[in-house]
């Protein structure tokens, strides 16, 4: 095989490298976003949940947060989340979400401290906030596997 042959069959294989991992690029781009734009939230998010008041009851968590849409409510999500514990899982709640698309927020208001995550692509950030202010927990999400 000439030179030239080698370096154009090296040069092909390249380019059909470099268009898989485009392509790849661009479908996971355009799986985190639903046709209207929006974020998609539905599914399955992991991640921790980590104490922000220290000296209190709380515990840092490992959480996981299932998201559906709920019938009839454009931009509202029924959020069921559950904290692991070694191998075993425990449901603490179901809530309603509300998404801000301004703000790419979703959001749901509890009487004691509001749930507010910031929606970016595959991971979400989050606070629980109580109602004078403070940030009582942080939470850090991913989309599940």
């Amino acid at each position: 095989m000439t030179k030239q042959r080698i370096a154009s069959t090296i040069l092909a294989g390249l380019f059909v490298w470099v268009g898989s991992w485009a392509s790849i690029a661009l479908v996971r781009g355009q799986a985190a976003t639903q046709h209207d734009g929006q974020p998609r939230i539905v599914g399955v998010w992991r991640g921790n949940s980590v104490c922000v008041v220290k000296d209190s009851p709380c515990h840092d968590e490992v959480n996981v947060y299932s998201f559906s849409a709920v019938a009839g409510k454009p931009g509202t999500y029924s959020g069921t989340a559950s904290k692991a514990v070694g191998v075993e899982s425990f449901a603490m709640g179901t809530r309603e979400f509300k998404y801000d698309a301004g703000n790419h927020t979703l959001e749901s208001a509890m009487p004691a401290a509001v749930l507010r995550f910031v929606v970016d692509e595959d991971k979400m950030e989050g606070t629980l906030t109580l109602r004078d202010g403070s940030v009582y927990r942080r939470i850090h999400l991913v989309r599940g596997k």
